[in-house]
C-alpha cells in the first residue's frame, strides 16, 4: 500500500543533502569496473522521438558525473535509419558508436544491448531502463520503422538470453507495473528490483536527474535503495497525482507471493465463482486503473471484495487479506494515485470483448498458466 511516511522521511533527507551540497560531490574511483552502470534502452522509433530530445536527454545530462557510475543509452530514432550508443558525462551526451537501423522490438536486440553494456561498461551493479510506450502484459517498445514490438514473452526471452543480472529493471513506459510482468521477470532469475507505473507515464518520462543524483553521490547504494530513490525522485517531480504513479517492487518477493498467496486466493475466488460472480464484476468496475485496458489495482480490487457485505465466505476473505499483506511486503516504495491508496501492481481482468480479443494471447503468459488466472477469467466469461 502507500508508504507515505517512508517516502516523506527519505525526501526530507534528500532535500537536506541538496541544500548542503552533498549531492554535488563526485567520489573518484579510477579503475573499472564501475560500481553501477545505468543503461537506457531508448526506443524513440515512433511518436516519442521528440520526448527524448526535449526531456530524457537533458535530464540524463543533469545527473552529476561520477567515476563510479556510468550512464549509457541505445537510441533508435524514427527520423533516421541508424542507431547509436550514447555515453553521458559532465553534462554532455556523446555518440560513441553508430549502427544501421536496429529493430528494438526484436528480443535479440535487447539481448545484444544488455551483453554489449556488460562487456564494454562492466560494473558491480546494473540498472536497465526500458524507454518507450508500454502496454503492461501486452508488451513494450514499439518500433514503428520495423513494425514490431516486444511481447512480454519476447522481453523475458531477451533478458534470459543475455544472461546478465539486472539489479534494477526500470520501465519508462506506461502500465508496466503488472503482476504478470513482475512474475515473468522473476522467472528469468536475472532481475532484482523493478521500477514501473501501474498507470500512465507522462510525455516527460522519468526525471532521471532527480532519480539518480543520490546514486552519483553514493555509488555504494544497494539495488533496493536505488529503486526507492527512483520513486522519491518521481514524487519530487510529479507529486501525488491521480493518473500517474510509480512503484519499486522486489521481484523475488512478489515471485514467491505469486506461487503461494496468489494461488490460494485464485482457488478461493474460483470456488465461489458461481455465488459471487456479480460481486467480482462490480469490484472490477470500481477498481479499473486505466479505462479501456481492463487492469485493476490489486489493493483496490481486494478492498472492494473485503467491503462487500454479500461476500461472506471466510476462506475467500482470509485469502484476500493474506494476498494484500504479502504484496505489501514486496512493494518497497510507491508514489502517486492521488487520494486512492494503490498496491503498486495491477492485474488483468479481461471480460467480454477484451477476453474475446486478447484472452488467447494472455493464455500464452507464464503467469496465466502457472496461477490458473486465465482459467478463472475463462470461467468469469462463461467458458
Amino acid at each position: 500500500m502507500l508508504r507515505t511516511t517512508r517516502i516523506a522521511a527519505a525526501l526530507g533527507v534528500f532535500f537536506v543533502m541538496l541544500a548542503s551540497g552533498l549531492l554535488v560531490g563526485m567520489p573518484v574511483r579510477a579503475a573499472e569496473p564501475y560500481e553501477w552502470t545505468i543503461a537506457v534502452y531508448g526506443d524513440a522509433d515512433n511518436n516519442l522521438e521528440g520526448a527524448w530530445d526535449k526531456y530524457t536527454d537533458p535530464m540524463l545530462k543533469l545527473v552529476p558525473a561520477s567515476d563510479d557510475v556510468k550512464i549509457v543509452s541505445l537510441l533508435d530514432r524514427f527520423s533516421t535509419m541508424t542507431a547509436e550508443i550514447i555515453e553521458y558525462s559532465y553534462g554532455e551526451s556523446t555518440a560513441v558508436a553508430t549502427y544501421p537501423e536496429k529493430n528494438l522490438g526484436d528480443p535479440s536486440t535487447l539481448t545484444w544491448f544488455i551483453q554489449e553494456v556488460a562487456g564494454k561498461y562492466p560494473s558491480n551493479k546494473l540498472a536497465v531502463i526500458m524507454w518507450d510506450h508500454g502496454g503492461g502484459w501486452w508488451g513494450v517498445c514499439w518500433d514503428d520503422t520495423d513494425h514490431d514490438y516486444l511481447t512480454l514473452p519476447e522481453f523475458s526471452a531477451g533478458v534470459s538470453n543475455a544472461g546478465v543480472y539486472i539489479d534494477v529493471l526500470g520501465f519508462d513506459a506506461c502500465m508496466m507495473a503488472g503482476i504478470e510482468v513482475v512474475y515473468d521477470s522473476y522467472l528469468t532469475g536475472l532481475v532484482g528490483m523493478m521500477v514501473a507505473s501501474e498507470q500512465l507515464v507522462p510525455y516527460n518520462g522519468f526525471p532521471y536527474d532527480l532519480m539518480f543524483t543520490p546514486l552519483a553521490s553514493d555509488p555504494l547504494m544497494t539495488k533496493e535503495e536505488v529503486a526507492d530513490s527512483m520513486v522519491y525522485g518521481w514524487q519530487m517531480y510529479y507529486g501525488n497525482k491521480g493518473t500517474v504513479d510509480l512503484s519499486a517492487i522486489d521481484v523475488s518477493v512478489i515471485g514467491r507471493v505469486v506461487q503461494n498467496e496468489f494461488l490460494t486466493w485464485v482457488d478461493a475466488m474460483d470456488a465461489n465463482l458461481d455465488m459471487y460472480l456479480d460481486d467480482y464484476l462490480k469490484a472490477y468496475k470500481k477498481s479499473e486503473m486505466v479505462k479501456g485496458w481492463y487492469i485493476v489495482d490489486m489493493a483496490q480490487f481486494a478492498m472492494r471484495l473485503q467491503m462487500d457485505r454479500d461476500i461472506t465466505d471466510a476462506a475467500l476473505k482470509a485469502a484476500t487479506s493474506a494476498l494484500v499483506s504479502a504484496i505489501d511486503l514486496g512493494v518497497n516504495a510507491q508514489s502517486g494515485g492521488g487520494k486512492t491508496p494503490l498496491a503498486g501492481m495491477t492485474l488483468w481482468f479481461g471480460i467480454d470483448g477484451e477476453y474475446a480479443n486478447y484472452g488467447l494471447d494472455y493464455s500464452m503468459l507464464s503467469f496465466a498458466v502457472d496461477t490458473g488466472w486465465y482459467d478463472f477469467m475463462s470461467g468469469v466469461n462463461g467458458y
